[in-house]
């Protein structure tokens, strides 16, 4: 037990638990000279009566079974064999009551425990004793018992109590007492069950549970056994572990018998079972099995990490060669679309430059037609230019957007007065609006800062916006333009009378060949480009622009222009 000793440190009291931590130690140090055995008896012959006698005459033969993975208390060995604790205090039984005790062969304790309650067993050693085991099993009295400790990793929480397992995950085998206690007094506790008790502490080591509930016996075999160097005594549970034999209900004869021979056990008796089982130091035993599995894992996992790094290189040789064919074709690609750029490019000023004269040619005719004619071949001049006039705006859209988007459009800040610029600008809309019966309201323009903006492409911003108002405005309505400082800019609202643009459409209206679902109110044609083109041209000049909606209807346009600091050339 110099393990159990050893993890004693990890046990640091305070003030409040001394009286407990001391209950603890004193159990822990009994265990590693013997205690945990039952207190000392003096040696008895073991006396039958005739009855009994007489019934294990009856029943020569009695069918053991036992835990094969639960050392130091019962464990198959190399062979097979039933070895451990439980098996010695039998075979000490055996010779006192004159019977044979024929061992299972199951491979785990849950089979084990199921054969026994479908009888094909007829004794369960090492089994403690529960409300739920009680109803297929007579028990006898303990003939071993010992502190129950909950194991934890070193760096997990202590455990002052049972109740602080609430919450946690405990591993343990598969119908124990222990985690059969646990999922009916605390259901709160988290339940992870593994095949056997090794499985379980190793679920603690891993990470996978907080705690394991076991015998310190139990626990100091298999820490030691299996290297877990990680683990801990994290607290005592206030039960003891009572180790008792379960005979099957029809039996009861067995259980009186039984309980002599346990009462036939000395210290002495149990005293050699401790020196041979829990007080053997591990450390020194070389586990050759142990050896050879750790060393065959070693080599599969270096074989398979080599084979995986060799894998890897070459996936890494293939996935390089595709991805030099795919820069390769990337680079041939981009060079075919920077070609065919370049003659889009060059097309458009070709196709502008040789429409831009037949059309002003055409402009012109139409004018001088229309300063001769009257009547209906009037109305048909006039229409001839607006058409004409229609080709010409798009063509300078066009070309606009295609400088923007190629970044040749070259801005010069300077200090630039916007109230002036917009009364040029409504001055040139007059005839426009005089035309469709509009009035524009620009009382609201006065005197105020400069801002710092492109000269050409404010008065730009603005004309398209003033237009846009005319366009969608009803005859007879009214286009005010109000201009006001704000902290570092200037806002310039146009606002118009018309149908307005729905809340879904004032994001969308500033993209290219983008069209609301408002028709212009004498026909005019909208190529889906002047917004955007406005957007282009503010974010250009740092400013910002947006369309709100009136509370009487209409849609009012509003950009927000730097102001010109003070000493700005």
């Amino acid at each position: 037990m110099s393990l159990i000793i050893d993890l004693l440190p990890a046990l640091q009291p305070n003030h409040h638990v001394k009286s407990r931590l001391s209950s603890w130690l004193i159990l822990l140090a009994g265990l590693s000279w013997g205690t945990g055995l039952l207190p000392a008896q003096e040696v008895k012959a073991v006396t039958m009566t005739p009855a009994e006698t007489a019934w294990l005459a009856a029943h020569p033969h009695i069918r053991v079974g036992f835990d094969p993975a639960w050392p130091p208390f019962s464990l198959r060995g190399h062979n097979g064999e039933f070895s451990g604790m439980d098996a010695d205090v039998l075979d000490l039984l055996s010779r006192r009551l004159g019977v044979k005790f024929e061992p299972g062969s199951a491979a785990d304790w849950t089979q084990v425990y199921a054969d026994a309650v479908q009888g094909r067993l007829d004794l369960l050693v090492g089994t403690a004793r529960t409300p739920e085991r009680e109803r297929h099993f007579h028990f006898t009295s303990a003939y071993i018992e010992f502190p129950v400790g909950i194991i934890t990793r070193n760096d997990g929480a202590f455990f002052w109590s049972d109740y602080d397992l609430l919450g946690r995950t405990v591993a343990g085998p598969r119908n124990y007492a222990t985690m059969s206690e646990l999922a009916r007094e605390y259901p709160d506790v988290k339940l992870l069950y593994t095949d056997d008790m090794g499985q379980a502490l190793e679920q603690v080591t891993n990470g996978k549970a907080d705690a394991v509930i076991t015998n310190l016996a139990n626990a100091s075999f298999l820490i030691k056994t299996r290297g877990l160097t990680n683990l801990k005594i994290g607290g005592i549970m206030p039960q003891r572990f009572e180790l008792r034999y379960a005979v099957r209900q029809d039996w009861p004869e067995l259980i009186a018998i039984l309980d002599k021979g346990i009462a036939s056990l000395t210290r002495a008796d149990l005293q050699a079972l401790n020196h041979r089982w829990i007080r053997v130091d591990y450390a020194k035993v070389i586990r050759w099995d142990l050896v050879w599995k750790t060393a065959a894992a070693v080599l599969a996992v270096l074989g398979t990490v080599i084979g995986f790094l060799v894998w890897h290189q070459r996936s890494l040789r293939r996935e390089l060669a595709k991805r030099l064919l795919v820069q390769h074709a990337l680079e041939k690609a981009n060079a075919e679309l920077h070609i065919r750029h370049e003659e889009k490019s060059e097309l458009m000023h070709v196709a502008a430059h040789d429409l831009r004269g037949p059309l002003t040619s055409l402009t012109l005719g139409a004018e001088l037609l229309q300063e001769k004619l009257a009547g209906e071949a009037r109305q048909q001049a006039e229409g001839m230019i607006s058409s004409a006039r229609q080709m010409t705006h798009l063509i300078d859209d066009l070309l606009e957007v295609h400088e923007l988007e190629e970044g040749r459009r070259r801005f010069v800040p300077a200090p630039t007065d916007s109230r002036a610029m917009l009364r040029q600008a409504l001055l040139g809309l007059e005839p426009v609006a005089r035309r469709k019966r509009i009035s524009f309201d620009a009382h609201g323009l006065g005197e105020g800062p400069m801002v710092l903006a492109d000269a050409g492409a404010l008065r730009e911003v603005i004309d398209n916006l003033l237009t846009n108002a005319l366009k969608f405005s009803p005859p007879g309505s009214c286009v005010s333009v109000i201009v006001g400082n704000r902290p570092g800019c200037v806002r310039i609202d146009i606002a118009d009378q018309g149908p307005g643009v729905p809340d879904t459409e004032r994001e969308r209206i500033f993209t290219k060949y983008a069209r609301g679902t408002a028709k212009p109110t004498a026909g005019e044609t909208s190529t889906g480009l002047g917004l955007a083109i406005v957007r282009e041209l503010i974010s250009a000049m740092n400013g910002r622009v947006w369309c709100e909606a009136l509370p009487a209807g209409g849609a009012n346009f509003v950009i927000e222009v730097p102001l010109a600091q003070v000493g700005t050339k």
